[in-house]
């Protein structure tokens, strides 16, 4: 019989980023769409998505922990060979997922005016971005349960199943983009409730995956508040981090909403294609993550077993 071809480091690492890649831009893509159909609209609306977008990804993107915290903590206990663990862990990042999701969509949605008065745009576009932002606010729950549920699957080395999530999601959102926007004319507004209704149905897909993967190994869906305090007290280096560089990137919308509605229009497509470029390199990250935090993971296991034999001689 002929010898099966070995796993290489780097085909394991292709492995898990390709798919992980095109999960990722995801969310650039839902931005791409929306500023393609949105920009048919005239310069304001599409200054106006400029600006909520901004706030919009600032808000969910400070809990981006929920996604590489949870990959090192699933992949180490599955590296440890405690699948069930890992799971569990994944369970406790969904709950936290929840509750900062609700704070933040309410907190967003009332402070909607202010916000994005903030950026010291024409009334016009200040009018549209409100507009929008408002009711995106719904969808920050479910973008925050898709962060934590692709960090569990990337932590258990399955980087395919976000994607189909991701590849259904944004179908989704282009067809009731269009649906709403031309079809039903509803401006702007469609577009923002196409994109809650995509980002919402991505959450409840993967949540089902999630509770099937529970299910299998007879874990309750119950939250442990001392594990769910925990999983937020190790993501606050994360989020420093993340709450530095939204900064910098807010800074460039409120330079741009200073010039005008045509520069702050340009500058949204400009920057929708940056991000969209700018998550090929976290793609090779959250693959070295996984495989780094699985070997750590067995690692422990290695020792543990070691310090138990040399107690037992």
């Amino acid at each position: 019989m002929s010898e099966q071809p070995r796993s290489t480091p780097s085909r394991e690492i292709l492995a898990l980023a390709v798919p992980a890649f095109l999960a990722l831009i995801a969310e650039p893509l839902f931005l791409l769409a929306d500023s393609a159909i949105v920009g048919h609209l005239g310069v304001e609306p599409l200054a106006g998505l400029g600006i909520a977008s901004s706030v919009l990804l600032t808000a969910a993107n400070i809990f981006v922990f929920l996604a590489y915290g949870t990959t090192s903590i699933v992949a180490r206990q599955l590296g440890a060979g405690s699948r069930r663990g890992a799971i569990a862990a994944g369970i406790d990042g969904l709950w936290l997922a929840v509750v900062l999701g609700v704070v933040t969509a309410v907190l967003v949605g009332v402070l909607a005016d202010p916000l994005c008065g903030f950026f010291g745009a024409s009334d016009a576009a200040r009018e549209q971005a409100v507009t929008y932002l408002r009711i995106s606010a719904a969808g920050i729950p479910g973008m925050l349960v898709v962060l934590a549920i692709t960090g569990v699957l990337r932590g258990l080395q399955d980087t395919r199943t976000p994607l189909v999530a991701a590849v259904m999601g944004f179908s989704a959102n282009i067809a009731l983009n269009v649906l709403f926007v031309y079809g039903l004319d509803m401006g702007i507004a469609g577009s923002a409730w196409g994109t809650v209704i995509a980002q919402t149905g991505m959450a409840v897909a993967l949540v089902i995956v999630l509770i099937r993967d529970a299910s299998r190994d007879h874990l309750p869906l119950r939250a442990h508040p001392g594990r769910v305090l925990a999983a937020a007290r190790q993501g606050m280096p994360l989020l420093v981090r993340t709450l530095a560089l939204r900064a910098a990137l807010v800074l460039t919308v409120w330079v741009a909403a200073g010039l005008g509605d045509v520069p702050l229009a340009a500058h949204q497509v400009v920057a929708t294609v940056w991000s969209f470029m700018a998550f090929a390199l976290d793609a090779l990250a959250i693959a070295a993550q996984a495989l780094v935090g699985k070997e750590l993971g067995a690692g422990d296991t290695a020792r543990v077993r070691a310090a138990t034999d040399l107690m037992v001689r």
